[in-house]
Order: structure tokens, then C-alpha cells, then sequence
């Protein structure tokens, strides 16, 4: 009976050790974040053509994207966006952001800090996931 209890136990706290595993499979499998890539060129600055924006590990049920670009400062200035319905591609392509868009532009001889902000949307407007994008305009 001894053995019986002992050879249970042990069953049972390996189990509740593989539950506990970081390395365990069902960890490897999770879904990774959504990340952005902006392909920034020079014919991009101070010009109505936003770049291509390419999103990576799109959440389940994303519907479209909504995309800001704002320059940083003491008050944040909205330079335009766009919306973008989710084709399965990931990529938001150049020329694609037409919401009264207008490219990073710093005056000249200075540099202005910009973000790009992309917004994973499902059903009803619902924000699955957001990503930034910050960058320096020369």
C-alpha cells in the first residue's frame, strides 16, 4: 500500500512540474506580438506618399489597421494616417495613408522626432494590438 501511495505521488508531482515547465511546448506555441517594419525613404519626407508598412504576427480577427504618424513635441502633431482593411498580406503599401497625410518634415537645418502608430482593429472597432514606430527626421 506504501508503494501504491508513493508511486501516485510521484506521478502526480511530475505532473505538476511539467505544468510548471517554462520550456514546455505549449510555451513555444503562444503567438508572438505584433510588430511593424516602415520602409522610410528619402522621396518619403515632406511628401503626401506615406512608405510601405509592413505588420508582422497579425492577431487573430484583425479587420484593418488604423495608422497615425505625430511628431513628438510639448504638444504631439497629427500629420495624418489612414485606414487599411486587412488583406492577410501585412503590408500597408506606400501611398496607401490618404487622411490628409503629410510626410515627417522638419524646417531645414533641424530634426523633428516622429512616431507612427498602427492599430490592429476586429469586430466593432475593437484595438486587438498597437505598435510604434519612432524615428528622427533629418
Amino acid at each position: 500500500m506504501l508503494q501504491y501511495f508513493l508511486v501516485t505521488s510521484f506521478i502526480l508531482l511530475l505532473a505538476g512540474c511539467s505544468a510548471l515547465n517554462p520550456w514546455s511546448e505549449e510555451k513555444e506555441t503562444e503567438a508572438a506580438s505584433m510588430s511593424i517594419e516602415v520602409d522610410l525613404q528619402a522621396r518619403h519626407r515632406c511628401s503626401r506618399i506615406s512608405p510601405e508598412i509592413q505588420v508582422h504576427n497579425v492577431p487573430a480577427n484583425t479587420k484593418q489597421f488604423t495608422v497615425r504618424l505625430e511628431e513628438k513635441g510639448e504638444q504631439p502633431r497629427y500629420l495624418g494616417g489612414g485606414r487599411w482593411k486587412n488583406d492577410a498580406t501585412g503590408i500597408i503599401p506606400e501611398g496607401a495613408l490618404v487622411e490628409h497625410y503629410q510626410g515627417a518634415c522638419p524646417p531645414a537645418g533641424s530634426s523633428g522626432q516622429y512616431t507612427y502608430i498602427v492599430t490592429a482593429l476586429g469586430d466593432g472597432e475593437q484595438p486587438l494590438e498597437v505598435r510604434v514606430f519612432s524615428f528622427t527626421q533629418e
